[in-house]
């Protein structure tokens, strides 16, 4: 009964810190490349706000597909860029690109190993 208990625990404590992006976890995106944007808030210069990008944006009004969530389906607030990157490192990508914009947003480039 014992090992029941803690199998079930172990699960759900992972599945409790699942992100996903437009309701796909992050481990199971197929894509290649993605594209992560992320821009500084102005008072919280230590936090950040991430958009991925892997395809999913047909229109402008499909702009929130591009953020991650939690299982709760709420923003996932990250304190940092490398966050973000740590995340699809563990989830098999590495950096592949890194470029600036012009309004001061960074573009990381992530491709799938």
């Amino acid at each position: 009964m014992k090992k029941i208990i803690y199998t079930f625990i172990f699960l759900f404590t992972i599945s409790s810190y699942a992100q996903s992006v437009n309701g796909i976890p992050v481990s199971e995106l197929d894509a290649k490349y993605i594209r992560i944007n992320f821009t500084r808030k102005i008072l919280k210069p230590f936090q950040i706000k991430v958009f991925l990008d892997y395809g999913q944006i047909a229109r402008i009004k499909d702009i929130k597909k591009g953020f991650v969530l939690d299982d709760d389906g709420e923003k996932f607030t990250f304190n940092g860029i490398m966050g973000v990157v740590n995340l699809l490192v563990t989830n098999g990508y590495r950096i592949a690109f890194i470029y600036n914009e012009e309004d001061d947003s960074v573009n990381y480039i992530m491709e799938k190993i």
